[in-house]
Order: structure tokens, then sequence, then C-alpha cells
């Protein structure tokens, strides 16, 4: 798949640097890996979750590509909601939490499920997983598409279809400049 931009009739309209960063990204995980990971971590979850009536919140916006390939593929009854916070704010380095809605049913004696893009530092799974405990969630599990594997950090994710390495990746509900988030591969920014 070609990620170059630049013969796009809108490419000028593009944030500086996208178009080099998409043309200059490698490839970490292949579409059909993708795929096949998603498929074997569905099933682990449909074992493992399938008798607890739980809730799975999708942390918008890197969440929703992966809630979206998850919910096509488990096969338990489940109820869906979402938590719009951010830390990166289409930028290469996070910041502080902030939240911008929500919508879900009542978690008190709940399981939830949140589901999420990547898991670096942990910070904002760990700030939402206390969060959930706090709306009187019966237990919280974390669900990611990728784990980089960086330690220490607060938490750790349940369930994870993908390790990646650690660095700068968009595709599959990741961004670079808010673009990208819909690639069916994984990519990671060159290295410099």
């Amino acid at each position: 798949m070609s990620l170059d931009l630049k013969t796009l009739p809108f490419a000028n309209d593009l944030p500086k640097g996208l178009s080099a960063g998409f043309s200059q990204a490698d490839c970490v995980v292949e579409p059909s890996l993708v795929d096949q990971a998603l498929d074997q971590l569905a099933v682990q979850m449909t074992v493992a979750l399938q008798a607890h009536n739980p809730v799975l919140l999708s942390v918008l916006h890197g969440g929703l590509y992966f809630t979206g390939q998850l919910m096509r593929r488990v096969v338990f009854p489940l109820q869906q909601g979402y938590v719009h916070v951010s830390r990166y704010r289409d930028e290469t380095e996070g910041g502080e939490l902030q939240w911008h809605g929500y919508s879900f049913p009542p978690l008190a004696g709940r399981t939830v499920i949140l589901v999420d893009d990547v898991l670096d530092r942990g910070i904002t799974l760990a700030a939402l997983q206390e969060w959930a405990l706090q709306q009187n969630a019966a237990e919280v599990y974390l669900s990611v598409l990728v784990d980089k594997g960086i330690q220490p950090r607060p938490v750790d994710a349940d369930f994870v279809a993908l390790e990646c390495p650690d660095r700068f990746l968009f595709g599959c509900g990741m961004d670079l400049q808010g673009y990208g988030r819909n690639l069916p591969g994984i990519y990671a920014l060159a290295e410099t």
C-alpha cells in the first residue's frame, strides 16, 4: 500500500510534515497480521468474559477503530459506550488528561472493559481504570490493540492483540497529526 500523499489534489492543505511522515513510514504490522491478532484476541476475550455481562467502553478517538473490530468478532452479550479523553491532541508527546465527553450505561456492579489503541506509559488507562472503579464497577479490564512494552508503568493490559516497538505508530486507530487512523496496517515513523 502506497502512503505517498503528494499526488493528492489537496496535498498542500495537509499539515506540514504529514506527507513525508506517511511516505517514509515503516510498516511494522501488515493488515493481514492485524486481522489475525484481532481474531485471536476476540476468542480470548469471549472465553474469559462471556459470562460477565460487560460494558465495553471505547476510549476515543484511538480506541474507536479497535472497538469496531472487536464488536464484529466477540460473541457474547455486552453493552457499549465511550469515554472521550485525550492526552496527545494530535501531538507526538502526551500532556494532561482532558475529558471531552462520555456516554455509557450505568457501571455500578458491572464488569467494564476499557478498549484503547495503544499502551505505552499507561497514564491514560490507569486514570480511566481508577475512574471506572470510582463509578463502582465490579471489575475493570484493559484491552489494547498494541502494547509497546514500556516499563515501568502503573498498569498492564489484560488483553493485548499485538506487541510493537516503542516508536511513534499510526494506523488502526492511532494517528499522525490527526490522520491515518483508518489504515488497516500499523506504521511507524521512519527512525532518524
